[in-house]
């Protein structure tokens, strides 16, 4: 390991991080690995597994609540039109959305300061119409995606609630100033592996990296869990653990992502390569928006926040060097 990562402040803020299960869908093998690909266009590949869309409740101590990603759409019910085909492959299942869930643990909507979106596809953005307080953060290189967005237009992402402030990252400039809940942000080239990031809150909590080619302005969110330790939350920079974790796999060669998942493969799997750099960092738990393989190691779900776990991992990890 070649990099180092930022070391705690001598009066450094730490997260809690809670994991919320938003639904969970069919995905098949050839959406996730390259391998799988039929080479027979009549007889496709009709293998998959059914894997859970992760949501996460990160709480600041000073900035209060914010969620990463929303997961599903309750009974996947108010998709565009464009979404009909995709949600009938898909299988979605969602009884009970995130804002059904929150409730359960006492939060309501209006609690949450902050959404990150870690990129617009639909198994990740989910409602939004029941935070129009919150304060809704993307990477600013959503925005052409967005230029013929449903209603208005005929495409498969939803345009955003009309009158939502909405905060789009850069990764190539300082924020000045920034409208709602949060402060300006700090730009950070490199972190670790990655080339690009941002210390979202400028106290080194919770850091914004720069993980494309999954989806434009695809991102990911390391979060300071305790001294020195880190959930990284990767989204969709890969959809297996078999992709990044090398102990993960029978023979200990990693699979190569699907061709047929991401917008620009060559450059997802450059950042696949920085996400398996930065999982070998005994330090970081990295968990991927839809890793059963989590829920079947125990990782505990929300109303109960995983500082603990994330310590038990990197002890896992640690011993294992």
């Amino acid at each position: 390991m070649d990099f180092s990562l930022p070391q705690d402040s001598t009066s450094q803020t730490f997260l809690s991080v809670s994991v919320i299960r938003a639904g969970e869908f069919f995905i098949p093998d050839e959406e996730v690995f390259d391998d799988s690909i039929s080479t027979d266009r009549n007889s496709p590949n009709k293998a998959g597994s059914k894997v859970p869309s992760f949501a996460f409740l990160l709480e600041h101590p000073t900035y209060g609540k914010l969620l990463f990603d929303l997961g599903l759409r309750k009974h996947g019910a108010g998709y565009p039109p464009m979404m009909k085909e995709d949600l009938e492959l898909f299988v979605v299942d969602c009884e009970e959305d995130i804002v059904d869930q929150l409730k359960k643990g006492n939060i309501e909507p209006e609690h949450v300061n902050a959404i990150i979106y870690s990129h617009l596809h639909f198994d990740h953005v989910g409602d939004l119409t029941p935070f129009p307080h919150a304060t809704l953060v993307v990477s600013e290189e959503v925005v052409p995606l967005l230029k013929d967005a449903y209603p208005a237009g005929n495409s498969y992402l939803m345009a955003f609630p009309q009158g939502q402030t909405v905060r789009y990252l850069s990764f190539t400039e300082e924020e000045a100033s920034v409208r709602g809940h949060m402060p300006p942000s700090k730009l950070i080239t490199p972190l670790g592996p990655f080339g690009r990031a941002l210390d979202l809150f400028s106290d080194g909590s919770f850091y914004i990296l720069d993980a494309p080619g999954h989806m434009e302005g695809h991102i990911m969110g390391l979060v300071r869990v305790a001294p020195n330790k880190f959930i990284l939350l990767a989204a969709d920079c890969c959809h297996h653990r078999e992709c990044f974790d090398s102990s993960a796999v029978p023979d200990g060669k990693l699979r190569v992502i699907s061709r047929h998942n991401y917008a620009r493969w060559d450059v997802a799997k450059e950042s696949v390569t920085r996400l398996t750099r930065i999982h070998e960092n005994p330090d970081v738990v990295v968990v991927l928006a839809h890793d059963a393989r989590r829920l079947e190691e125990g990782m505990p779900l929300f109303p109960h926040r995983i500082t603990s776990w994330v310590l038990d991992e990197t002890e896992r990890k640690i011993a294992k060097c």
